[in-house]
């Protein structure tokens, strides 16, 4: 069952790789900029650190479209495959592909990114960000009522952080299975999670941050690499803070695999980096936790 979830894992990490390489590089995905009549801000980029808060500040805002500029495109793709060798870029909350808009003039190089989210990133537009007037797709729609119907089931507002983190964490191992050997692209989101019950570990990890963000948590989802016990690969699991203070959450480690009736672990429940890194490895990117919770 654990070599079953490592090929996988390692199905996963080829397409993801596939995706964020050639993403940009697919014909008819790219378009050019008229550069003096676009009107958008473009934040100047000197390092793959200032892409990586570009794309996740829209990202968390769950908007659809960032403007960068560098001096060349060769500059920007220098940055953009740092941060794919280190597995810094997910598709949680958006499809995998990402359309690329470019104009290059003398010594400017100004691209545009749009992210077309998936249905819990439209239902994140709608509930979080409120940046749409109303449920974008039905699917959205049927995510979004999911998901505020756990928040309003297991959360209250006399909770502590640590508590609404807790409910969040047990009621998704509660009520989902890990989809061992089933297909990455369909069981690897939470429309699959609310609706099937089933889900692979971005499907955890996407409805384990919008949850925490719809319960007033701070939260992402990190994308990197498993390194050892279950299964070598791409991987995606959270950060959430509480009390000030970030921690990393693997929901899907701590669900027992094959599913156990009632069985939860929290071996992976809001530890440290020192702790983590023994299993995980990551882009340095991300929020520094510096001490696991004191349980």
């Amino acid at each position: 069952m654990i070599a079953a979830g490592r090929r996988m894992r390692k199905l996963h990490a080829v397409l993801l790789s596939f995706v964020l390489i050639f993403s940009f590089l697919i014909p008819g995905c790219s378009k050019l900029l008229r550069m003096n009549a676009d009107t958008h801000d473009y934040t100047v980029i000197h390092s793959s650190q200032d892409l990586f808060k570009m794309i996740y500040d829209t990202l968390y805002r769950f908007e659809e479209d960032v403007y960068v500029e560098t001096s060349s495109y060769d500059e920007f793709m220098t940055y953009w495959n740092d941060l794919d060798q280190q597995f810094a870029l997910h598709s949680a909350f958006r499809e995998r592909d990402i359309q690329i808009s470019r104009l290059e003039k003398k010594d400017v190089c100004r691209i545009q990114m749009h992210m077309k989210f998936n249905p819990c990133g439209q239902a994140m537009q709608y509930l979080y960000a409120k940046n749409v007037e109303d449920y974008p797709t039905e699917e959205a729609k049927q995510v979004g009522e999911a998901l505020l119907a756990i928040r309003n089931e297991i959360i209250t507002d006399d909770m502590t952080e640590e508590q609404k983190t807790k409910k969040i964490h047990d009621y998704l191992i509660m009520n989902c299975a890990y989809a061992l050997d089933m297909d990455a692209y369909t069981y690897n989101d939470t429309k699959s999670l609310v609706n099937n019950g089933l889900s692979q570990c971005q499907g955890y990890s996407e409805a384990f941050t919008a949850l925490c963000l719809l319960s007033g948590l701070e939260s992402h989802v990190i994308s990197g690499n498993s390194t050892f016990g279950y299964g070598e690969g791409a991987h995606a699991w959270c950060q959430v803070k509480v009390d000030y203070i970030w921690y990393h959450v693997d929901v899907t480690w701590d669900d027992p695999i094959p599913d156990q009736n009632g069985a939860i672990r929290y071996d992976f429940y809001l530890k440290g980096d020192s702790m983590m890194k023994q299993t995980h490895e990551w882009c340095p990117y991300f929020e520094e936790c510096y001490i696991d919770y004191p349980l």
